[in-house]
């Protein structure tokens, strides 16, 4: 394939410029990437790309940051790999999860970390049997769950990284969705299950994420393209004693039974909670306000659309400034970046290329017209896209820095 090859797109020399970086695979497994975003002038641009000897759908940093984890389903393995100061991705080897559901080789494996403990950790699943796996970052001690009866492809950890929690979106086809607590203790073993949450009438659940500091997850739902927000009795199982509250994701104009919803995110700044839906000639993304002391949704603070297909991932950025995330794949094979403008009074943009972000187009809400003109509403603000292939869907992608 290639070895190294270093690409520089555009890239700025600004000299008070702020730059970020994030990595991304592709699912064929032809390479790993690693970007640079400017986000003075508004530009995200490709700098290094490596052989990636195997598929990269999700990928996961060790709490050092040093090292950077990559997925190869079918093969039941994990790749770590070195990053370099240039932001090159090095393999060191690879690692084997454990074997479980009569396989070592599944449909989809997702990996997470925790800031709480230096394992990596992730969810291994054929489709109808996942297990809870955790490896320390040599790959030298591996510890498993035991079989779950169902499709694991997503879980969150509570804010005290104590519980870790497992939706179970095969068993949301029965008109519920299942969620699996285990307790992760000094010594974790993943057989300390505190518990599991059955909730009634949420179907097809696709994606949870916790808060990162009170007791709230949030679900997204595939087909009903709803957020379902949950409260836990402390920040172990659901508490039933409190009303499960659901929103809507697209705006009655649009004919929602054409969209499917595929991910979420809170950003760095506890603020907003980004939904991402998509059709088969379009995309919406909705940004949320949430109570940065208690995590509750407030309202919808923007919407925003562009045209194209694909299934994206949502990757909140480490951050707090501009509540930026990270849009890998939507559409095929691009990387996206947005943020939140929050101005109260409308500012002209200057960048370099204003036509970079014409893709983005703002949509206005039902009740728009009950507002200021001289009062700008929040909006979702464009730092640029990148086309890593035309024809080659991507993974997950992760913020380094």
């Amino acid at each position: 394939m290639f070895a190294l090859l270093v690409i520089v797109l555009f890239a700025p020399a600004h000299l008070y410029a702020l730059l970020h970086h994030l990595a991304v695979g592709t699912t064929n497994g032809q390479a790993l990437y690693s970007l640079e975003l400017d986000d003075e002038s508004r530009m995200i641009y490709a700098i290094q790309a490596r052989d990636a000897s195997g598929p990269s759908p999700s990928l996961a940093l060790d709490r050092s940051k040093q090292h950077l984890f990559s997925s190869r389903p079918k093969d039941g393995t994990l790749t770590r790999h070195s990053i370099a100061p240039t932001y090159e991705l090095i393999s060191e080897g690879t690692m084997e999860i454990p074997a479980s559901c009569n396989t070592t080789s599944f449909e989809s494996l997702k990996l997470s970390s925790s800031t709480q403990n230096t394992a990596i950790w992730g969810t291994a699943s054929t489709g109808t049997c996942s297990i809870v796996f955790g490896l320390t970052p040599d790959g030298y001690e591996t510890l498993r769950s035991q079989e779950i009866a169902g499709d694991v492809h997503s879980i969150a950890w509570s804010p005290s990284g104590r519980n870790l929690h497992a939706l179970d979106s095969h068993s949301s086809q029965q008109l519920s969705t299942s969620i699996s607590n285990f307790r992760i203790s000094e010594d974790p073993n993943l057989q300390d299950v505190v518990g599991v949450d059955i909730l009634g009438n949420v179907t097809n659940a696709s994606q949870i994420v916790a808060h990162p500091t009170e007791t709230l997850m949030y679900i997204a739902t595939k087909d009903a393209n709803e957020l379902v927000v949950l409260s836990l009795a402390g920040d172990t199982l659901v508490d039933n004693s409190t009303v499960v509250l659901r929103y809507r994701l697209l705006p009655s104009s649009l004919d929602s039974t054409e969209f499917h919803t595929t991910s979420l995110a809170i950003s760095a700044s506890k603020s907003t909670l980004w939904t991402l839906s998509e059709s088969s000639r379009q995309a919406v993304i909705t940004s949320f306000t949430l109570d940065v002391t208690t995590g509750e949704v407030i309202d919808v603070a923007a919407r925003a659309s562009w045209q194209g297909v694909g299934e994206g991932q949502l990757t909140a950025a480490p951050f707090t400034g501009g509540d930026v995330i990270a849009i890998a794949n939507s559409p095929t094979g691009y990387i996206t970046v947005l943020g939140l403008d929050r101005s109260v009074f409308d500012t002209a943009d200057v960048v370099q290329d204003p036509a970079t972000h014409n893709y983005l187009r703002p949509m206005i809400f039902e009740n728009e017209e009950n507002k200021s003109l001289h009062i700008a509403a929040s909006k979702i603000k464009s730092y640029g896209r990148a086309l890593i292939d035309d024809y080659i869907s991507l993974g997950e992608s992760i913020w380094i820095d």
